[in-house]
C-alpha cells in the first residue's frame, strides 16, 4: 500500500533525516523525493579529503540519516524499509528510504520525540556505570542493524585502545588539523547552519584522557573551562563484517538506533574516532571489535565513548530544508 504523504509530514521526516550526525557536522547529504520513498544521496561539495579520504564516514552519515528518516515514517505508523546503494552505475546515491505495506518497527514511534534531544556530548559523564539492561539494549541496537558492538573492558585490550586514541592525535598532520578548522569553531561559526560552534566543543580535561576527543587540539579558544571527566569511561566499537560501502551504510544505521537508544535512556556519547583516520592504526583499532564470538565482525566503523548523562549540551546547528532538497550546485 502506498501512502500520500502531505506536506507536514515531509517536513517531519525530512527533519528526522537532517538530525542524523556526521563528521565535524558536515551534513554531506542531500535527499530527493520519490513519490512517498525518500532518496539519500552523498554530497561531494562536503566531503573531507584528509580525514575521510575513502569517503567512509560520509556513508556512514548518510546511512544514519537513512535510519533517522525511518523515525520520521515511523511516527506516522508507515513503514519501510532501506535498500542501501540502490544504483551501481551512481556511487553518490547512499540509499533509498522505500515506503512498504509492512507495519513500521513499534520502537520507531517511541525513538523518534528523542532525535531532536540526540547531542554529541563532550563534557564529563557521572562516574556511576550504565545499567547493564541499557548496554543490552544498545548492542540489540547494532544487531538489528548487522553489526556489533562491543562494550571493551577487558585488560590489557581497554588500556591499550586508550593509549591508540592518544597515539592517533599525536600524530595527525597539520593538513588534517586544518581541515578541521575550517568546520570546528571556524570564523562566523554562530551564523553558520553547519560545523561546530566553540560552546559545543566541552570543556578540556583537567587530566590527560584517551577518551575524550579535543576537535581543537593545538588551538586557543577563548573562554573554555577545565572539568574532571570520569575516571572509567566506558568505551565501546561499531563494528561490521567486512569493510565496504554497504557495510559502511549499515554502520552509520546501526550507530543512530544505538545513539537515539541511548538518548532515550540517559546515556550520553561522544567519539573517539582519531584511530580510525589512520589505515594502520585502525587495522589495530579492529583487533578490539570484539572477542572471539566477533572474530568475523573485524572492521571497526565508529569508537564511542558512552555514559550518563551528566550536563546537558546545545544542539549543532543544520542545514534549512530547503537547502537539502535536490542536487547540490556545482
Amino acid at each position: 500500500m502506498t501512502t500520500t504523504l502531505t506536506p507536514k509530514q515531509r517536513e517531519t521526516i525530512l527533519r528526522a533525516a537532517t538530525s542524523a550526525p556526521s563528521k565535524y557536522n558536515t551534513q554531506p547529504w542531500w535527499f530527493r523525493w520519490d513519490e512517498d520513498d525518500l532518496e539519500v544521496h552523498i554530497d561531494r561539495t562536503r566531503s573531507l579529503p584528509h580525514s575521510d579520504p575513502t569517503g567512509r564516514e560520509a556513508h556512514i552519515a548518510c546511512g544514519a540519516a537513512a535510519f533517522s528518516a525511518r523515525l520520521g515514517y515511523g511516527a506516522f505508523d508507515i513503514g519501510t524499509t532501506v535498500e542501501r546503494l540502490p544504483e551501481q552505475v551512481d556511487p553518490l546515491f547512499a540509499a533509498r528510504v522505500r515506503v512498504v505495506s509492512d507495519a513500521p518497527d513499534p520502537r520507531f514511534a517511541l525513538l523518534h520525540p528523542y532525535l531532536p534531544r540526540r547531542r554529541t556530548n563532550r563534557a564529563p559523564f557521572r562516574d556511576t556505570p550504565i545499567p547493564p539492561q541499557v548496554v543490552d539494549e544498545l548492542r540489540a541496537a547494532a544487531r538489528a542493524e548487522e553489526t556489533r558492538l562491543h562494550i571493551v573492558t577487558w585488560e590489557p585490550f581497554y588500556e591499550r585502545l586508550l593509549t591508540l586514541i592518544r597515539e592517533a592525535t599525536g600524530l595527525e598532520e597539520d593538513e588534517l588539523r586544518d581541515e578541521r578548522a575550517a568546520w570546528v569553531d571556524a570564523p562566523g561559526a554562530e551564523h553558520r547552519h553547519e560545523g561546530i560552534a566553540a560552546e559545543s566543543l566541552g570543556p578540556l580535561p583537567e587530566q590527560p584522557t584517551g577518551s575524550v576527543r579535543d576537535l581543537a587540539v593545538g588551538r586557543d579558544i577563548p573562554g573554555r573551562d577545565h572539568a574532571a571527566f570520569e575516571q572509567q569511561p566506558t568505551i565501546a566499537v561499531l563494528a561490521t563484517c567486512t569493510d565496504t560501502r554497504y557495510d559502511w551504510l549499515a554502520a552509520g544505521q546501526a550507530l543512530q538506533y544505538i545513539l537515539v537508544t541511548a538518548t532515550r535512556r540517559g546515556v550520553a556519547a561522544s567519539f573517539a574516532n582519531q584511530p580510525l583516520e589512520d589505515s594502520d592504526l585502525r587495522f589495530e583499532a579492529s583487533r578490539f571489535a570484539g572477542p572471539s564470538d566477533y572474530a568475523h565482525y573485524g572492521s571497526a566503523q565508529m569508537i564511542l565513548r558512552l555514559g550518563l548523562c551528566r550536563t546537558e549540551v546545545p544542539p549543532t546547528a543544520r542545514r534549512p530544508l530547503t537547502d537539502v532538497l535536490g542536487p547540490p550546485p556545482m
